[in-house]
């Protein structure tokens, strides 16, 4: 029994927690499909906010109301998954990796938090990297803890994802400790795609492809992972051409970097196909995923079988 009323919510909140965010107080058990109603008042607003895309499908949806009794017992106990395994798990996972997972796809990681499935994927090249360059140089020195990112990229503002971050808010990123890893300019598609811009972005992707090269030539064997965003989100919806997917997936292979895609937001259907790389028909080595599809982590090819 909910005994806080609506009309009080933030002032209840704001004993204990910061309370700067948007007006409605959610009636959870009233909204329904795509329409948000406002507790206080009882009002319908046609939700196109979708709680920053984490809501696929609406609210109450009546398929999942359906089986409201086994997501119970899911919310009521949150074993370590971990380390302790459920049937529920193993149903869960084997129904991710069938539906929505191509299946260049081998391992799978989850995590609560996009940010931290960025993290993890980024640690997962970094182990990589360092394994890789003990194999080839036969060094103890370690070295593969950097990583190229692009102007306008948001992902999270966890440890190592808050060094990459940058867009037009500075007060998520600044005052913060970040690596000063290699930032890259943004080939972002100028619409409409008329001659005069597909030439502007073309020399934007060539300076782009400079950039990346003169950190490889700087850095060398201490880059472990390219990260992209295939539709930058926060950063202002910027699309980026087939073709500079392809340079990008050529220069990782020649020079033995992890290409992760961030598909935390683009992901889970919403650009026709399940991931928004699928519509460059680039593969990436690492993928994060999370917001729409309701858990977080990354899901790895067979190249981390390399060491």
């Amino acid at each position: 029994m909910i005994t806080v009323e609506a009309a009080n919510v933030r002032k209840t909140l704001s004993n204990h927690i910061l309370t700067d965010g948007f007006e409605p107080v959610v009636d959870l058990e009233l909204s329904h499909g795509s329409w948000l109603v406002d507790g206080r008042d009882g009002r319908e607003y046609l939700d196109l906010f979708t709680m920053f895309a984490s809501i696929p499908i609406g609210y109450n949806h009546p398929k999942l109301l359906e089986h409201k009794d086994e997501l119970a017992i899911a919310a009521m106990n949150k074993p370590t998954n971990s380390d302790i395994y459920t049937a529920q798990l193993a149903q869960f996972v084997e129904s991710f990796f069938t539906i929505t997972m191509p299946d260049i796809f081998k391992y799978g990681f989850f995590i609560e938090g996009g940010a931290l499935a960025i993290e993890n994927a980024l640690k997962a090249s970094f182990d990589w990297k360092v394994r890789k360059n003990f194999q080839k140089n036969g060094s103890a020195q370690e070295m593969g803890s950097k990583v190229i990112h692009f102007n306008n990229c948001f992902h999270g503002r966890t440890g190592y994802t808050i060094s990459l971050t940058n867009t037009s808010d500075p007060r998520k990123t600044v005052h913060f400790p970040k690596f000063d890893w290699p930032r890259i300019v943004n080939p972002a598609v100028k619409f409409p795609l008329n001659d005069d811009n597909l030439a502007e972005v073309m020399a934007l992707e060539m300076e782009a492809l400079d950039q990346i090269k003169g950190a490889i030539g700087e850095h060398g064997n201490d880059l472990a992972a390219l990260i992209i965003e295939p539709i930058q989100g926060e950063g202002g919806d910027h699309h980026f051409r087939t073709e500079f997917f392809q340079a990008l997936r050529q220069i990782c292979d020649e020079n033995e970097i992890m290409l992760v895609y961030d598909e935390v937001q683009s992901g889970m259907g919403i650009t026709g196909k399940w991931w928004a790389w699928q519509n460059h028909n680039v593969a990436p080595d690492l993928m994060g995923f999370g917001k729409k599809s309701q858990v977080c982590g990354f899901v790895s090819t067979s190249r981390l079988d390399e060491v």
